[in-house]
């Protein structure tokens, strides 16, 4: 319901806000993934790779052969990265030389290069390549294992070997650090709910877990892959958790799923009215606020916040209190 403010000029009612750098961030890691395999997928079938191949083809395990030592020393001296485009459509069309770079990835050292490598890896992401990094992230070497994390974010988890890699060692990790990396890996694909549903109870479960990293993680994830249930208590729940990275993960979880309860928005409020948070925070729990229905003394509220918190918050234009 709109809530009338007759009363106040136009010129002191403040511009609807665009959303604050740190809540773009936390939204970009929960929806990124998605748009990153929607991209490599066009990749694949510009190059005449089979789009349709089942879930379930098997996986090329064993190394890659290499077309000749000579060949090798000729590409090593190469650089990559020089021109992204150009060996990206060598890589999708040049078997061999996608072989070549897989090779070369173990002996490089800078990561600059290594950074390339992996670039136009993830561009050339078939089985073969998908292959290679499933030995990279079940590696013990914590670099291999990182840069095998990487490259799966080519794949969507609707290819089983992905999706139960990441399972699996989601199970087993016992470094946060390491777990969180995990965690951000399962990004947002079309599922059959008894695929989805391991991976949303592996969230659930990691939403207590004692690292606030992991638990933020958890909750933006959750948003995403538990479309069965109501978010409304886990983002309330996460919203009076002590630690404000994970507050800050449930005003994003807020954005993204448009969730709605009259506690909701109090938990918000009280976040916008608070000086002793960070102002980064208040900004984004102001601009989620203007998806709420707000009576006078809310609004008030709102727009002192929302000028002290951001420079496009002063500007002339509607407030809210449009909400649903």
């Amino acid at each position: 319901m709109p809530v009338a403010h007759a009363d106040a000029a136009p010129a002191q009612r403040p511009r609807a806000l665009r959303p604050p750098a740190m809540l773009v961030a936390l939204l970009a890691a929960a929806l990124g993934g998605a748009l990153v395999g929607s991209r490599f997928a066009g990749h694949r079938a510009s190059a005449g790779v089979d789009a349709a191949a089942s879930p379930e083809a098997a996986v090329p395990l064993a190394a890659p052969p290499l077309r000749s030592t000579r060949a090798l020393r000729a590409a090593t001296a190469a650089p990559v990265g020089d021109d992204l485009g150009s060996e990206s459509t060598r890589a999708l069309r040049d078997p061999d030389y996608l072989r070549e770079l897989m090779a070369r990835h173990a002996g490089e050292t800078d990561p600059d290069r290594r950074g390339a490598l992996l670039a136009v890896l993830q561009s050339a992401a078939n089985d073969e390549v998908m292959g290679f990094a499933l030995r990279l992230a079940d590696d013990p070497d914590p670099r291999s294992r990182r840069d095998g994390l990487q490259l799966l974010q080519a794949f969507p988890l609707d290819r089983a070997p992905v999706r139960e890699l990441l399972l699996r060692q989601i199970d087993a990790e016992r470094d946060p650090q390491m777990l969180r990396q995990l965690v951000d890996a399962l990004t947002p694909a079309v599922l059959p709910v008894e695929d989805a549903a391991p991976i949303a109870g592996r969230l659930a479960r990691l939403r207590s877990h004692a690292d606030p990293g992991v638990r933020a993680s958890s909750v933006l994830q959750s948003t995403q892959w538990d479309r069965q249930a109501d978010m409304e208590p886990v983002l309330y729940a996460a919203m009076l958790d002590p630690e404000p990275q994970v507050q800050q993960a449930a005003i994003a979880g807020v954005n993204a799923t448009l969730a709605h309860s009259p506690r909701l928005k109090a938990a918000l409020l009280e976040m916008a009215g608070n000086d002793a948070i960070e102002r980064d925070q208040r900004a984004a729990a102001v601009f989620a606020l203007q998806a709420f229905p707000l009576d006078r003394d809310e609004y008030e509220l709102y727009r002192r916040v929302a000028v002290e918190t951001g420079p496009a918050a002063s500007e002339a234009a509607p407030g809210p209190g449009h909400g649903p």
